[in-house]
């Protein structure tokens, strides 16, 4: 699991939509702890830190700036549990006169979500002075947790950057950081350590304390004269660069004074998580910014039974509520991000934009991300690597007005959508049908229809998708309630479809799956089992699972069989490779049998995501899939047979070289 400070904006609402929690004053945060000390019988703020005096269990900037968005209070998980701490609180809701059925939810007072209770909270006690957010979040290993999740205040780097160096230097020596548990053996999995002064000795040498871990600058310092230093740092400095900043680098200031010291924002450019965690089990208002949406079916070979067990609770889920779970995947490009900053300046800019390191990507004026877009051009051709973003650029420009006027002025935040159509990409009306083509999809959209009603006349239509608090935060499905004002020649598009009806699950295939999971469950996680795969050097056998079924994309599948695999990987890995892992299926000879009942699982889970795709296209046609977002977890729906997007984006993208 990734922890993240943001929990995705604000939990609590009005009857309207509007947030009910308000910022706090610094000077406020103590007297409000205090007042929940009294209220929970929790101790929040007896132990200190040494380094600024304030309580080690207020996390992040809680109490550290000016004013924090929420109160983010570390709870030690063995010593109470969520549901005690809930009921303690309802306690105090009963004696205030507040009824039961009026305690939980958004429109409520308390609200539990994976690791956290968050709880609508009077700032000094005293509702008169208004509401903050405050997430009392449990962890297993507090010492652990207050050590990753702490951020040194004098440092450029924000603590986010300091944790992908620490997994940098993990890497190069064969361990990774598990920001819930400690250090993990790559290979197997196994925690080595979460004792910080100890990580310190590994990771840097026999000397080091954690004070050497606390910020980027300091690690720098510690590895000043150690030989092995470029090694230890090449994840981090490759992270850097892809931001068009090298790491140690001097950044250059441009005349309209955008660039700015190096930022402290982790990115997240589509790539695999920057930090490596264990698989998230839930996805919640805290989920880790990891675009990856798996495929339903390849559950399985990522994470064994547990990834079947998944698999299946995230269909039973969207079966309940398929009209709030069940989202559109469009097609759509570029990405946009949008939105105003605290103090109300309109924003537009990109992904890469978003979370820039070594300059200001929040673009607050066309000009600005012109020069923002020159300035990665030049960045791109110091590489060797020209580019040329002005038609980006350009783009960027022409919809500036449209988006500004659609943000009211009390908006804060950022949403996140696809590009659909744009003057540079615009729609054509073809046989009643409005015709648009943003990336791979060709979409038909009837005019007649309440969809072709709302583009009729725009010159700009976006599908908007995510919303985020702030460039740090995670992101979260837009709540529906969420205001943006109409604006003409404007089209917004939401994810969720109002007229979508309930998927219907085949019952037969899920006790098919079931069985499967009962009766070979054991020999599927022996084969998958990290120890036994480091022991026969086959870490990636699961790996080459999904890669094998890859190659399938653009087929029926009907090869998606153990026997094909053993085919594909004679001329797919080295002849030692295929010779352990021939050797690996044959002792102890369950692993066959595991082998075998990977396989089937996946076939069927295969099977019913396509009956699903099937029954969502049969209501909504035309979309590149859909995303199915529940509490379980997540999953997508796209097909990848022949003639789906899948393999349609393939072509395009990827085409095989003769």
């Amino acid at each position: 699991m990734k922890i993240t400070l943001k929990e995705g904006g604000n939990v609590f609402k009005d009857a309207q939509g509007q947030d009910v929690s308000q910022r706090i004053a610094q000077g406020d945060v103590g007297p409000t702890v205090q007042w929940l000390e009294a209220l929970t019988g929790l101790d929040l703020t007896l132990d200190k830190s040494p380094r600024d005096e304030l309580p080690l269990k207020w996390l992040g900037t809680t109490g550290r700036k000016e004013s924090s968005g929420d109160l983010d209070l570390l709870v030690n998980a063995n010593e109470i549990t969520k549901d005690e701490l809930e009921s303690r609180l309802e306690a105090w809701l009963a004696h205030n006169g507040v009824d039961a059925e009026q305690m939980h939810g958004r429109l409520g007072w308390i609200v539990k979500t994976g690791n956290s209770v968050h709880f609508r909270t009077p700032i000094n006690g005293d509702s008169t002075n208004g509401f903050v957010q405050t997430d009392f979040m449990f962890f297993d290993k507090p010492s652990w947790s207050q050590f990753v999740l702490s951020s040194d205040p004098a440092s450029q780097y924000k603590g986010a950057l300091r944790n992908i160096m620490l997994n940098s230097m993990a890497k190069a020596q064969g361990y990774k950081l598990n920001q819930n548990s400690g250090i993990q053996d790559r290979a197997t999995n196994e925690i080595i350590t979460d004792n910080p002064d100890q990580v310190a000795k590994m990771l840097l040498n026999p000397q080091a304390t954690q004070d050497d871990l606390y910020s980027v600058e300091a690690i720098m310092s510690a590895l000043k004269t150690d030989p092995k230093k470029e090694a230890k740092i090449a994840d981090f400095r490759a992270h850097m660069e892809r931001e068009g900043v090298p790491f140690d680098q001097p950044v250059q200031e441009s005349d309209v004074s955008f660039i700015a010291r190096l930022r402290d924002r982790i990115v997240n450019q589509g790539m695999q998580p920057l930090v490596e965690q264990e698989q998230k089990p839930v996805y919640t208002l805290y989920e880790a910014k990891d675009p990856r949406i798996p495929h339903l079916e390849d559950l399985v070979f990522q994470k064994g039974t547990r990834g079947i067990e998944d698999a299946i609770a995230i269909v039973t889920a969207s079966a309940e509520k398929t009209r709030e779970y069940v989202t559109i995947k469009w097609d759509g490009k570029p990405a946009v991000f949008f939105g105003r900053k605290p103090d109300g300046t309109f924003v537009l800019t990109d992904k890469s934009g978003l979370g820039a390191v070594g300059y200001d990507g929040m673009a607050t004026s066309p000009a600005m991300i012109r020069d923002i877009m020159a300035m990665r051009d030049r960045a791109s051709a110091a590489k060797g690597k020209p580019a040329d973003r002005s038609a980006l650029a350009k783009t960027y420009a022409d919809i500036w007005p449209y988006f500004e006027a659609a943000t009211p002025e009390n908006f804060r935040g950022y949403i996140k959508g696809d590009l659909l159509y744009y003057p540079e990409n615009m729609y054509v009306e073809e046989s009643g049908n409005f015709v648009f083509q943003p990336n791979e999809v060709l979409y038909r959209i009837p005019i007649a229809s309440d969809l072709g009603q709302q583009i009729q006349g725009t010159q700009v239509g976006i599908a908007i998708h995510t919303e985020i608090e702030d460039p740090d935060a995670p992101e979260k499905p837009i709540d529906p309630k969420r205001e943006l004002l109409p604006v003409s020649g404007l089209m917004m598009s939401r994810p969720t479809v109002k007229t979508l009806q309930s998927i219907q699950p085949d019952a037969g295939l899920i006790n098919q799956i079931n069985s499967i999971k009962r009766t070979h469950g054991a020999a599927i996680n022996t084969l998958f089992n990290p120890a036994e795969l480091k022991a026969m050097q086959i870490t990636d056998l699961p790996s080459l699972c999904e890669r094998f079924i890859n190659s399938l994309v653009g087929t029926d599948f009907s090869d998606a069989t153990p026997a094909a695999f053993g085919k594909w990987l004679q001329t797919n890995v080295t002849p030692r490779k295929f010779q352990n892992i021939i050797e690996y299926l044959n002792s102890p000879r369950s692993n066959i049998n595991g082998m075998a009942a990977a396989f089937t699982a996946w076939n069927l889970l295969h099977q019913l995501k396509t009956d699903i795709l099937q029954q969502l296209d049969l209501q909504q046609p035309g979309q590149e899939g859909w995303v199915l977002a529940t509490p379980a977890g997540r999953a997508k729906a796209v097909n990848r047979m022949a003639g789906g997007f899948t393999a349609a984006n393939r072509a395009r993208n990827n085409p095989v070289q003769a």
